[in-house]
């Protein structure tokens, strides 16, 4: 299995190499074309000046001068009319003379082998420790031909600073190198943890600490993810409580249904009973069926990229068709309503907007104590628009306030039976999904107030 450590590695050594096989690529051309040039030139003068002497001085007294030379750092090589060669200093590693090296004792002509060698690789034939890999003059001397060949000693280039520049990048390389490995395994470290971390939430293992503490990307990635994980935490503790709220809710109908379904086998019971235990039977469906829808309802807004139909209509109208609605249950409890609504025409989805009068104001009804009163209103405020119920019933206290709007949450356990405890998580995320806002506001015992702002726009 390939790692990213090796994979690092294996790039970091491609690129050194890629860039030591360019650089020579490009120093070689810059050799060809400006270097190899100007050292022909060098080399060319160096052996006019050095035969214009050997011309002038006396003839017993050359060998001794062109060991001197040699002395200062050159290769020299001499031929004489009969083609004999004669060696001053270091001598050449291949001594074999090409044809236009001896036409040069005869022809008076210039051989120019720095310029035009090219046996070896681009830069490397500068070094070329090779007879022909020099610069040719001839001269004479008592009437007798001769050629010169020079150029600069190999071994005498390379002085104590040579080899220290040479030894200076040998050391960055290889510091380079190892920077990069350094680098590459501080790089990996903490994705290794990323990577355990991720194996342990793949098996629903949410208590993890990643230990990274870096200001860069890697360590900004870590603490998003440390914050993913705990939110993978709480949603699955969210999902687990779900689960057993619903099982509950649902648990605590059915054995009703299945108790009174039982007793209603007993043929001793009286029409009156009878009539009594199938109301609860219906009462304790009708229950399941509204928490059943409650539950579809929610698990369609949870699904954020869901579109939601919008459409042009009366707002008024709406509201006041289900307060008529909701008449019935008023009157049972001799609740007096007022109502104050402007006409108002909002784009909204209307389905989604009726659940949620319908709930906020059932609510309203629900915990309103007899003879009490409830007030809606309904008004626009250039582009918002603001639903309000409010009723003088039991009020909420101030520390269930921030989490009425959770799924079954129920401020009043002893009245269980009366709420889901959905309503208001519906509301939220209804006009959480038209981009509005919902808030409450309530005094214990003294009453509720429940206002939805939606920007119409």
């Amino acid at each position: 299995m390939k790692t990213l450590y090796k994979q690092y590695i294996v790039v970091t050594l491609v690129v050194i190499i890629a860039s030591l096989v360019i650089s020579m690529f490009l120093l070689g051309e810059l050799y060809n074309k400006v270097v190899r040039e100007d050292t022909d030139e060098e080399n060319l003068e160096i052996a006019y000046e050095l035969v214009h002497i050997v011309e002038e001085m006396p003839a017993e007294r050359i060998d001794e001068y062109f060991q001197s030379v040699a002395k200062l750092g050159y290769q020299i090589v001499i031929i004489d009319e009969n083609q004999m060669q004669t060696s001053y200093g270091t001598k050449f590693a291949n001594m074999e003379l090409n044809q236009e090296m001896l036409d040069t004792v005869s022809s008076n002509g210039i051989y120019h082998g720095i310029r035009d060698y090219k046996q070896n690789f681009y830069i490397f034939n500068h070094y070329a420790n090779d007879v022909k890999n020099t610069i040719g003059v001839p001269f004479n001397i008592e009437g007798k031909q001769y050629a010169l060949f020079i150029r600069m000693d190999n071994a005498a280039l390379f002085t104590e600073m040579h080899y220290l520049i040479v030894g200076f990048i040998i050391i960055c390389a290889i510091i380079i190198f190892v920077a990069m490995i350094l680098l590459a395994r501080q790089l990996v470290q903490p994705l290794k943890q990323l990577q355990y971390a991720t194996e342990q939430i793949a098996q629903e293992n949410y208590n993890i600490d990643i230990k990274i503490n870096r200001n860069d990307e890697v360590g900004r990635l870590a603490k998003q993810f440390q914050k993913m994980a705990q939110q993978l935490a709480v949603n699955d503790q969210m999902k687990k409580d779900f689960i057993n709220n619903v099982s509950h809710d649902f648990q605590s109908p059915l054995l009703n249904i299945q108790g009174y379904a039982n007793v209603l086998k007993e043929a001793e019971n009286t029409e009156e009973e009878r009539v009594q235990y199938l109301e609860i039977i219906e009462q304790e469906t009708k229950r399941l069926s509204a928490l059943t829808k409650q539950l579809l309802l929610l698990s369609s807004l949870d699904q954020k990229n869901l579109p939601i139909e919008k459409k042009t209509y009366s707002l008024d109208q709406q509201i006041k068709e289900l307060v008529f609605a909701k008449r019935w249950l008023l009157d049972e409890k001799q609740i007096e309503l007022i109502y104050e609504l402007e006409p108002i025409e909002i784009y909204a989805d209307k389905h989604l907007l009726e659940q949620v009068w319908d709930n906020l104001l059932s609510n309203a009804i629900r915990y309103s104590e007899e003879k009490g009163k409830i007030v809606v209103t309904c008004s626009r405020k250039e582009n918002v628009v603001v639903v309000s119920i409010r009723d003088h019933g039991i009020g909420i206290p101030k520390d269930s306030l921030e989490r009425v709007k959770e799924r079954f949450y129920r401020v009043d356990t002893a009245r269980s039976n009366q709420s889901s405890g959905l309503g208001l998580a519906i509301v939220s995320e209804i006009v959480e999904r038209h981009n509005g806002e919902f808030t409450i506001e309530s005094e214990l015992g003294t009453g509720t107030t429940v206002s939805v702002r939606l920007y119409d726009k």
